[in-house]
């Protein structure tokens, strides 16, 4: 039970520290938070699929 308390811990991390650094490149506000966050998980499934 405690690996499974850590697994949900590290993945709020994770989390937060996405929407944080959306929330910073693209802007405090909802129109950013939504395209910013659009835009960012592009450029990651990109990352991993090898698409420039």
């Amino acid at each position: 039970m405690r690996i499974v308390s850590k697994v949900l811990w590290t993945l709020a991390f994770l989390a937060a520290t996405f929407i944080w650094m959306v929330l910073f490149e693209h802007g405090f506000s909802v129109k950013g938070l939504t395209e910013g966050t659009q835009t960012e998980l592009k450029t990651i499934s990109a990352w991993f699929s090898g698409k420039k």
